[in-house]
């Protein structure tokens, strides 16, 4: 290839938002805290992050989704911010101790190997975009299954066992669209994991490509997305926002993959719009809630 690839953001020329890139290094934390405690989960991160294959089909998703389409990031940088999407919403549900993982009551496993699980799922479900955006959860699920097999014998040496994480991992990629029904609790997670990588840093290559359309302002007016332990529900998800136009990301993107998902009771989003006074733009509300599939004003 003429053209460099990195996975630190510059890809193909394009360089990626100084508010995105940070985004990225907290991802990092998150995830060395999260996986602190589980040595199985840990390791997958090591070998994930340092994988040619991986981060090369990544940077070549983006070279489809982004310079080709014109569609946000899909490459590393949005992998480590869903999977550390993912490990923040397993953690909140475990330690509620109202939730249990698929993987540890129906198939016997760990709370490290459903970490394993979340965390491979979020950083592999995109890598299929490298060959196309149409059906590109089936072939993230080929390419996800060959570095599995190729990297899970180093933690799981029991075929059996190693064949049950490799198909619950599968299971995570083909259903993290709300096209197909994620069928466990982990799918779940990640399908919500990728949903709150809508942030305005993530938005802001297409649109400096020429896409001035309803998808890359909608996701320029998002500030931040926080997620949490609610008060009401298991998880809040805080959005902030800095123009009405992002309600599309919430209605679009979030708010349709909450409403698929089998955690869609457990979840409520809270939308609110800072720094109202500092636009020239007729206000229509200052906070909205989506919570059991219908939006209110609050």
């Amino acid at each position: 290839m003429s053209e460099k690839m990195t996975s630190n953001g510059l890809l193909y020329g394009l360089e990626m938002p100084s508010s995105y890139t940070s985004l990225e290094e907290a991802s990092i934390k998150t995830l060395d805290m999260g996986l602190a405690d589980h040595p199985k989960a840990k390791k997958m991160l090591q070998l994930l992050s340092s994988d040619e294959e991986l981060n090369t089909l990544l940077n070549l998703a983006n070279f489809i989704a982004v310079r080709k389409l014109g569609y946000n990031d899909h490459g590393p940088i949005h992998a480590k911010i869903v999977a550390a999407n993912g490990i923040t919403i397993l953690k909140i549900l475990l330690e509620s101790g109202k939730m249990e993982m698929d993987s540890i009551k129906g198939l016997g496993m760990t709370e490290d190997d459903a970490h394993l699980i979340v965390l491979s799922g979020c950083l592999l479900h995109d890598i299929g975009n490298a060959v196309h955006r149409v059906e590109h959860e089936t072939f993230s699920v080929m390419y996800g299954k060959s570095i599995l097999d190729r990297l899970l014998p180093e933690i799981y040496p029991d075929l059996a066992q190693r064949t049950a994480v490799v198909e619950q991992v599968l299971h995570t990629i083909f259903a993290h669209d709300e096209g197909q029904n994620a069928l466990t609790i982990e799918a779940a997670i990640v399908v919500i994991a990728d949903g709150c990588d809508i942030t305005k840093g993530r938005g802001r290559l297409s649109y400096d490509l020429g896409k001035h359309d309803i998808h890359s302002i909608s996701a320029l007016s998002i500030e931040s997305v926080d997620i949490a332990r609610g008060k009401e529900k298991l998880i809040e998800i805080h959005v902030k926002m800095s123009n009405s136009a992002g309600i599309y990301q919430l209605q679009e993107t979030l708010g349709k993959k909450v409403a698929v998902s089998p955690l869609k009771d457990h979840v409520e989003i809270v939308a609110e719009l800072v720094h109202p006074k500092s636009r020239q733009e007729l206000q229509v509300f200052d906070r909205i809630v989506f919570s059991d599939g219908k939006y209110r004003n609050a």
